[in-house]
């Protein structure tokens, strides 16, 4: 994957072009860099005390541009639209991040044999070490937008081709 597009508050579109890691690591640092500020702001925490900081979290659907927004942004949008129900811990062996969690409806999960496809959106957000919620990271969200493209599926029923997660 070269290319990620995502939405951050539904205001600001960000398109960024990954550089190869091999071949150009500072680059590619500066773009952590920079994004980490940025998020870094939007999060306030520098003049909000600890206990009411707004964590930054995204909202990943199979058909749409990935959001970064504040927490409280995305219960209000999301909610509504389903019970989020069931909590999972991302693991793959090629995220260079820990502590990915993601909630989501587990009525709209389809089931394929031993395979699980999750039709509607997920909240990813993430745990530090005691298990509570804080901010994502600039490397966290990037984390989060690859492994998410890379677990998205064309499914095809009655005649239509529908995205999903493969999670």
């Amino acid at each position: 994957m070269d290319d990620i597009h995502f939405h951050v508050s539904g205001d600001v579109n960000i398109n960024i072009v990954l550089p190869d890691r091999a071949g150009d690591a500072a680059s590619y640092q500066r773009l952590v860099d920079s994004l980490e500020e940025y998020l870094h702001d939007a999060a306030d925490e520098e003049v909000t005390p600890e206990a009411e900081v707004d964590s930054i979290v995204m909202v990943m659907r199979p058909d749409k541009t990935p959001e970064v927004m504040l927490e409280t942004e995305c219960w209000d949008e999301v909610e509504s639209r389903g019970n989020y129900d069931c909590l999972e811990v991302v693991s793959d062996d090629e995220l260079d991040v820990e502590g990915l969690t993601i909630v989501f409806d587990g009525s709209r999960i389809l089931r394929l044999g031993r395979e699980r496809y999750l039709l509607g959106p997920v909240i990813v957000y993430k745990t530090d070490e005691d298990g509570d919620g804080v901010s994502l990271s600039a490397e966290d969200v990037i984390a989060a937008v690859v492994y998410f493209a890379d677990h998205t599926v064309t499914l095809y029923a009655d005649g239509k081709d529908f995205p999903a997660f493969h999670i």
